[in-house]
């Protein structure tokens, strides 16, 4: 589990980096300092060998290398990262959407402030992306194991740092202050959230059920209560009738539209057992039962018999 956690954060962070930096230049001409993409590698290179020592829920069942789900759920998160950096960007750069709502001074016009900025994004949600890989259901409620959890808020805060106070010219870096820094860590713990979402809904589609579905169940665009759950259950509970004689075959189409057909099997069903063990508890652990019990067995007449025996 470990190392498909790993694997899958590798492939996310390597299409997450190429494409998002790759997207930026491309469309602002802005190049990303080689110097702060070692950094960044450092710091998460750090934080991921914490993860041999990761405390994770073995499989439910056996488990092999399912490449295609690694390379999938990989490749879509990688590149929703990646779109979340070029929309930061963009923000920061075109508009004065952060000055204006969040009060910090416009940095549009300063490259080197830019960068620290956009730095201190890249690596939150870069490590951020483990704690979504390592977890079978939502992150935010299976913990990760001290170790893990300490070198992330050891790498951040290093990171932070970094984008808040430095001022490294070989770099092309500035540090763009605590209000950015704040303004950074709101968008990154925003975009965050859905990254769930998109692994729930990666695995749903390649475990086959949607296409099921919305091919064969027809189910996935209805607009029936419950997905029509009730018209199948009449559907279901007519047949089960005609099976055991219960209905003749003529009254199976009016059987469909009776909605609650199912129910009323299953209630029968449910107060008939309750009175077989009614019986049975009574028949074992009352004297009076027993009795009876006996008497039925051999066929006895015990009503001109004065019953004096009490339970």
């Amino acid at each position: 589990q470990r190392m498909k956690n790993y694997t899958i954060y590798a492939v996310s962070i390597t299409i997450r980096i190429v494409f998002g930096f790759l997207l930026i230049a491309l469309i602002w001409k802005f190049d990303f300092s080689p110097f702060m993409v070692l950094i960044i590698a450092i710091l998460n290179d750090g934080t991921i060998m914490t993860i041999s020592k990761d405390r994770v829920k073995p499989s439910p069942l056996p488990d092999s290398w399912k490449l295609k789900e690694i390379f999938a759920t990989g490749i879509m998160l990688g590149g929703y990262l990646a779109l979340m950096t070029v929309i930061f960007f963009w923000i920061m750069r075109e508009t004065d959407f952060f000055p204006e709502k969040f009060n910090v001074r416009p940095i549009k016009d300063s490259p080197k402030e830019m960068m620290a900025a956009l730095y201190l994004q890249v690596s939150i949600v870069s490590q951020a992306l483990i704690f979504v890989t390592r977890s079978r259901s939502w992150s935010y409620f299976e913990r990760p194991g001290l170790l893990l959890m300490g070198a992330f808020v050891i790498a951040q805060l290093v990171a932070t740092l970094i984008a808040v106070y430095a001022n490294w010219e070989f770099a092309k870096i500035k540090g763009a202050g605590w209000g950015w820094a704040g303004v950074v860590w709101i968008y990154s713990v925003i975009f965050y959230i859905p990254l769930d979402f998109i692994k729930f809904a990666i695995r749903y589609i390649l475990s086959g059920k949607a296409w099921l579905n919305l091919l064969e169940n027809k189910t996935a665009f209805t607009t029936k209560k419950d997905y029509g759950r009730e018209e199948r259950e009449a559907q279901w509970a007519a047949t089960q009738r005609t099976l055991h004689g219960l209905q003749p075959a003529p009254e199976r189409a009016s059987l469909f539209l009776e909605k609650n057909s199912y129910r009323e099997l299953s209630e029968i069903a449910e107060q008939a057992k309750r009175r077989a063990e009614i019986a049975r508890l009574r028949e074992l652990n009352t004297l009076k039962g027993h009795v009876e019990s006996v008497v039925k067995l051999k066929g006895l007449d015990i009503d001109t018999i004065q019953q004096h025996y009490t339970v």
